[in-house]
């Protein structure tokens, strides 16, 4: 799928693609990202890795997802993480992670099953409480989701078809 992204260097829109991830492509710990997305992507039923990278460099990875579909019916973003260069600090584009959101809600509607069609699951599990409950606050603030149950949140309905129109349609 085609997005843009922000380059935050010249707050210009920079063409990307959303596109399932080969198992070579994908990022792992070795290349200082947080989670080893070659090794969870294998552990996960009914999962599939997608990448986010620019049309320039097809070869670097932005951001990584994985999406699932636990036990076939329910759609759950099981992992989601920016590119060591797109954190805060050294930041090279905006929105990687708001369209690696949006992507993975678009899915729900393609793959959802029955009440399951067009909500996304996803558990924000931090080592640290701190840290978790600034990632669920995160989550609530900038991609409107909603806390279901514990760590558990939800993004649903027209919370996510905003997100849609927001990170993944022409601006």
């Amino acid at each position: 799928m085609d997005v843009k992204i922000i380059s935050v260097a010249t707050n210009g829109e920079v063409k990307a693609i959303i596109k399932p991830g080969k198992a070579t492509q994908l990022p792992s710990m070795h290349d200082n990202w947080r989670f080893n997305f070659d090794k969870q992507i294998r552990k996960l039923a009914n999962a599939t890795a997608y990448v986010l990278v620019t049309e320039e460099t097809p070869e670097i990875v932005e951001g990584c997802m994985i999406f699932q579909m636990v036990d076939k019916i329910r759609p759950n973003m099981a992992f989601v993480e920016i590119a060591p260069h797109n954190k805060v600090n050294e930041r090279k584009y905006n929105h990687v992670a708001g369209c690696l959101i949006a992507y993975a809600f678009l899915r729900t509607l393609i793959e959802g099953k029955g009440d399951y069609n067009g909500i996304l699951f996803l558990d924000v599990l931090e080592e640290r409480k701190e840290d978790q409950q600034k990632l669920m606050n995160l989550y609530t603030q900038k991609y409107n989701a909603k806390i279901f149950r514990g760590t558990r949140m939800v993004i649903a309905d027209d919370d996510g078809h905003d997100l849609i129109k927001r990170y993944l349609e022409a601006r």
